[in-house]
């Protein structure tokens, strides 16, 4: 059935040459924290939220989610775009009013884990609608994205947000990425609806990761039953992924990016936060310095962070053991690891260790000073 529109002109036909866009946005700056789980997102995140002006962090599963729709040709560029600029708009509008404001205390989104939780409080009895507007203007808030997988999405975002946004991809080690990924896949083995997250099919079967991270248009194939070697297999995918990609070519349109090796940061951490300091066009604050030493950065080994209820949860508490180097607590660590393959898995601690090997020498060449 073809539907008419009141002039007469068909849908089918109006939607060709119709586009949908909000008309007016505002020009708050835009922070993506982005990388896998374990690459150091969840300490970086709260230190970008302890910058002035900045927002308390949010977990924007909906964007996360149309990406997903538009990876897969479900929705054409122009829509995906503008649906990124209503959103942070709407982020904007409603976190200054205290609306959607998480205050599950545990959380580490919560408001009130925010070194301005008085502001937040007092905000949802504060006046809204109209009232707002003159707020966003003097504040100028900056809001603090935390996801997943939106590398993939760069362009598009730099098309969305020009010099408003900032791109902070996080990277770590996969020798310190493996253990989380392998306690969150069982969880997700043995509690399926908790994983809120897309997955690839080819009619029935199940691909045994998103297709975000590999050039071709190959289907993945299976589920794998062994879970050691579709952990591997999968960070295999997606360490290729960065080291085959050119960054040099990414087209921010004035926004800009930034690639933050956690193992660089968090031993020397003052370059790479006056950068973001620089690019956000805020000054270093003592709420900084105050989450700088909760995070226990800088530290001297990489074990030494802030103990976490979810650190402890994937085994990334720091350890008792006594090391004499980075070299002798990298070794120690990757004994620990050792201990999660059986003899017949050990051909796949030692690709591992290859790949950790291949990871050390790629962030070799960024330092803080490039931001593309």
């Amino acid at each position: 059935m073809v539907f008419k529109l009141n002039n007469d002109v068909s849908l089918e036909l109006a939607n060709k040459t119709r586009s949908i866009k909000k008309r007016v946005n505002f020009n708050n700056k835009i922070v993506f924290v982005n990388g896998f789980a374990a690459s150091g997102k969840t300490m970086l995140a709260p230190i970008i939220s302890s910058m002035d002006r900045t927002e308390s962090l949010i977990y924007p599963y909906e964007i996360q989610w149309l990406s997903s729709f538009f990876y897969a040709s479900k929705i054409d560029e122009n829509s995906y775009i503008e649906f990124l600029k209503i959103y942070a708009d709407n982020t904007t509008y409603n976190s200054m009013m205290g609306r959607n404001s998480n205050f599950r205390y545990s959380d580490i989104s919560s408001v009130l884990q925010s070194k301005n939780k008085l502001e937040y409080i007092k905000r949802i009895f504060s006046k809204g609608d109209n009232f707002i507007l003159p707020k966003i203007k003097l504040k100028n808030p900056i809001i603090n994205y935390v996801t997943t997988d939106m590398l993939f999405f760069i362009n598009e975002i730099g098309k969305a947000f020009s010099d408003r946004v900032l791109f902070i991809e996080t990277v770590r080690d996969p020798m310190y990425m493996f253990l989380q990924a392998k306690i969150k896949q069982k969880d997700y083995q043995k509690n399926p609806i908790k994983n809120f997250s897309f997955s690839v099919f080819e009619k029935d079967e199940r691909s045994s990761w998103f297709d975000f991270y590999t050039k071709t248009d190959e289907f993945s194939g299976p589920e794998l039953k062994n879970i050691n070697k579709n952990i591997i297999d999968c960070l295999i995918r997606i360490f290729n992924f960065y080291f085959n990609f050119n960054f040099e070519e990414i087209k921010m349109n004035k926004g800009k990016f930034l690639i933050l090796p956690f193992e660089k940061f968090v031993l020397e951490p003052d370059d790479w936060i006056n950068k973001i300091l620089e690019t956000l066009n805020v000054e270093k604050s003592q709420k900084l310095n105050k989450e700088m030493i909760k995070q226990k950065i800088p530290r001297k080994f990489l074990h030494d962070g802030y103990e976490r209820s979810i650190y402890k949860k994937y085994k990334q508490y720091p350890v008792s053991e006594k090391y004499i180097s980075l070299d002798d607590a990298d070794q120690k660590y990757k004994e620990k690891i050792k201990l999660e393959f059986n003899a017949n898995d050990l051909y796949l601690f030692d690709s591992l260790v290859k790949l950790s090997d291949q990871y050390k020498n790629w962030i070799k060449k960024f330092d803080n000073r490039i931001l593309f």
